[in-house]
């Protein structure tokens, strides 16, 4: 008698069959959902190297610009060699306007600490100009609302 309960009974076969179902249906969706998550990151990687290309491809003509300019400095026309070098500077502004990116020159306006960085200040007796931008040390620039390069500035302050 003791022999009959060890034995499965006919009735728990379907129920065992089942979870094995179940548990093959979750190996594989796991499988799946792994794989996915490697198709993922490698889809992020190529599209990655892909904008970067496209950017790198918009700065090599800059580049060479650059270069063709360098090597004409030693000539003895210096107005075509700074008009060459204001040709290049175009170019990278065109390329950065392309690309979404906005320029920060807050010369005269009010410091807004959201997009300027004050690195100094200059004392001076206009009580209106207080706390108003009195010179651009470094350009900033933003793409959209978010601030890329914060411009560092010289800030009007009371004089003392």
């Amino acid at each position: 008698m003791s022999d009959k309960k060890n034995l499965p009974k006919e009735e728990d076969k379907p129920q065992k069959e089942a979870v094995v179902d179940f548990e093959n249906l979750y190996k594989r969706a796991l499988a799946d959902y792994q794989n996915l998550q490697k198709q993922t990151a490698k889809e992020k990687e190529e599209f990655a190297r892909y904008v970067k290309a496209n950017l790198i491809l918009e700065f090599i003509p800059i580049y060479e610009h650059l270069k063709t300019a360098i090597a004409h400095a030693d000539e003895k026309n210096h107005d075509q060699w700074l008009a060459g070098v204001q040709y290049v500077i175009k170019q990278f502004e065109d390329m950065l306007a392309n690309n979404g990116v906005e320029v920060i020159n807050p010369l005269n306006e009010p410091f807004n600490p959201a997009e300027h960085e004050a690195v100094e200040k200059e004392e001076i007796e206009d009580e209106k100009q207080v706390n108003t931008v009195a010179k651009v040390v470094k350009t900033g620039y933003k793409i959209g609302d978010k601030v890329i390069q914060a411009a560092k500035v010289v800030v009007y302050s009371e004089k003392k």
